[in-house]
């Protein structure tokens, strides 16, 4: 029998361990779920270990998110559960990644202070903090949109009908993160300064 997606999202969040931890068995352990996010980290640079390991997250953070009530039910939980997979996969790449060393044979340009470099640190960290008071879905939106994804390409990711509401939705999420900084002045001062 296949539950509702309200029918999960009332589970996990009835505060009943054991009806959180159905509702979760029920939902993860759907194979296309899991196969899907394994997929996904494959074709996009992962091994399967990798794929294993973001979906163990996601669930965790799937199930934090509906319980703390961030899911805003503008897409089904199968979207919703894929568009954290996207989001966490970039992350974890960027983790994973090992950096190289950057040689002068490699850049041309002028090297720019460690003041200056650190501040750069700090302005990018107060932006990624403000991100993370967003909706999920508008994470990985504004995530996609500074790695300069096109829209086509964030209506695939992320399951918008067109590439016109992908830019709606990305329109609305800077408006969500410049009221984000409105209700906190001292984060605009402070990457402003």
């Amino acid at each position: 029998m296949k539950y509702s997606d309200q029918q999960i999202i009332e589970a996990i969040s009835s505060g009943d361990p054991r009806k959180r931890e159905w509702a979760l068995y029920q939902f993860c352990n759907e194979d296309s779920l899991q196969g899907w996010v394994l997929n996904y980290v494959k074709t996009h640079g992962g091994e399967v270990e990798d794929g294993e390991d973001v979906f163990q997250e996601v669930a965790v953070i799937f199930d934090r998110n509906i319980r703390q009530g961030r899911f805003d039910g503008k897409s089904t939980l199968r979207t919703y559960f894929f568009a954290i997979a996207k989001w966490h996969w970039v992350t974890y790449r960027r983790k994973k990644s090992p950096v190289s060393e950057l040689k002068p044979e490699h850049y041309d340009g002028e090297v720019a202070s460690v003041e200056a470099q650190i501040f750069e640190g700090e302005k990018k960290e107060i932006l990624e903090r403000a991100i993370a008071e967003l909706d999920t879905r508008c994470q990985a939106l504004l995530q996609y949109y500074k790695l300069d994804y096109s829209m086509k390409e964030i209506k695939e990711l992320l399951g918008f009908s067109s590439s016109e509401m992908a830019k709606k939705q990305a329109y609305r999420c800077r408006e969500r993160l410049r009221d984000v900084f409105e209700r906190n002045p001292h984060l605009l001062h402070a990457i402003n300064r």
